[in-house]
């Protein structure tokens, strides 16, 4: 029954559509009509310099009723297809027609769709006999999440708003703006040796490509791997064999619960996220909230995508829920957890998660730390979870300062 209600809906809205349309072109033909009946009758210069000032003004609109908007064609480009939050992006569209008519006011709305609200791009253009037309705008200062650019709409009118025509034109494009992502410092506990000593990358990437031993050749091995000298020595191929590299691995738990620094909690998972993976360290997103996420054990490139992608597109849940993820933390796992509303009950869910206290570090933003947030952290503290505030000044050095402590 929707599907029939709703499909009688369109179609009687589309009837009145019809219908106006119909009305406004026989109240162009009335107007000519009752002017001239009005000079026939009338007589006198006055009264056919009326008529034949209006009959230019009729003409027009009705040969504007019957010009097909179907002649147009819209394409629509843009400038970039990922950007960042605070950047900015062009977007041009090209109208293009074959028959020159000429026209007076034309309405160009450009509509796209951004957090669930739509929002609209209006020019307006003496059009006159061009052909092609194109227009240029600039969004400034763009806010994270996925861009839907979904149509575009023409709208041409006569010289006294006789005849309105309007067409919509599907165009479907879109842009996604990443968090803005800050340099984090970033401090593994694999980056220290037996006795104390902290070693560099290049001591760590020179211990990942060492060979401990070598294997005769199977089909699938790698070209890089034959180890040359046993081949020069033995004439047989040998393959180089590795030890397993143990990275370290991380949890990274971000409440998605609304707040007033929702943004700030984003763009700290992205920066961690980022560090981390660039120190080969191994990393599990997961999501909080009415729709709990996991990415688990995101090594390569492409899962790294993926997860960045879903930050991008992640919107806070005003609903107050604060469901966790199925999947059970790993024990050796670090738990780093970040939230703009910090609240007693989600620790208590975050504790069911990760029985062990000492291995989790909650990341709270905010902009002025209330004493109400203070009593918070006080009691998250008493039990045994590393509570690290974050601010615009210590963003960068909020990691290492957090695991090191």
């Amino acid at each position: 029954f929707g599907s029939a209600s709703s499909a009688a809906y369109f179609c009687m809205k589309q009837l009145i559509k019809r219908l106006k349309s119909i009305g406004s072109i026989v109240g162009v033909v009335g107007i000519s009509v009752a002017s001239y009946i009005f000079a026939k009758f009338q007589g006198g210069f006055v009264s056919w310099f009326i008529f034949y000032m209006l009959l230019p003004f009729v003409l027009y609109s009705i040969l504007l009723y019957f010009y097909p908007l179907r002649d147009f064609t819209v394409k629509r480009k843009i400038s970039a297809e990922q950007l960042t939050r605070g950047g900015r992006v062009i977007v041009r569209l090209i109208i293009e027609r074959k028959l020159p008519m000429p026209l007076l006011y034309t309405v160009i709305i450009d509509k796209r769709e951004h957090a669930n609200k739509e929002r609209t791009v209006q020019q307006i253009v003496l059009w006159g006999f061009r052909r092609r037309y194109e227009y240029s705008y600039t969004l400034t200062n763009i806010q994270r999440g996925e861009y839907r650019l979904k149509a575009v709409e023409i709208e041409v009118v006569d010289f006294f708003n006789w005849i309105r025509k309007r067409r919509v034109y599907a165009l479907q494009d879109s842009f996604l703006v990443y968090p803005k992502m800050t340099d984090v410092l970033y401090e593994s506990a694999n980056s220290r040796t037996s006795e104390g000593q902290k070693m560099s990358a290049y001591m760590l990437a020179k211990d990942a490509t060492i060979p401990s031993s070598v294997r005769e050749y199977a089909a699938g091995d790698r070209m890089s791997w034959i180890h040359w000298k046993s081949f020069a020595r033995t004439n047989k191929l040998m393959t180089k064999e590795f030890d397993e590299q143990h990275s370290e691995q991380y949890t990274v738990l971000l409440d998605s619960s609304s707040s007033e620094t929702f943004e700030d909690t984003v763009e700290l998972a992205a920066s961690i996220l980022t560090a981390a993976r660039n120190h080969q360290a191994m990393l599990t997103l997961m999501i909080s909230g009415d729709r709990p996420a996991v990415f688990p054990a995101i090594q390569s490139g492409d899962q790294m995508q993926q997860a960045l992608v879903h930050l991008a597109k992640i919107q806070s849940d005003g609903t107050g829920s604060f469901s966790m993820p199925l999947q059970k933390m790993d024990a050796s796992s670090k738990l780093l957890f970040i939230t703009g509303n910090l609240r007693m009950e989600f620790i208590h869910s975050v504790l069911q998660f990760c029985p062990n206290p000492a291995s989790v570090v909650c990341f709270v933003t905010q902009n002025d730390e209330s004493e109400n947030l203070q009593v918070i952290i006080e009691q998250v503290r008493r039990l045994g979870i590393t509570v690290q505030i974050i601010s615009k000044t210590n963003v960068s050095s909020a990691l290492k300062e957090a695991v090191t402590s």
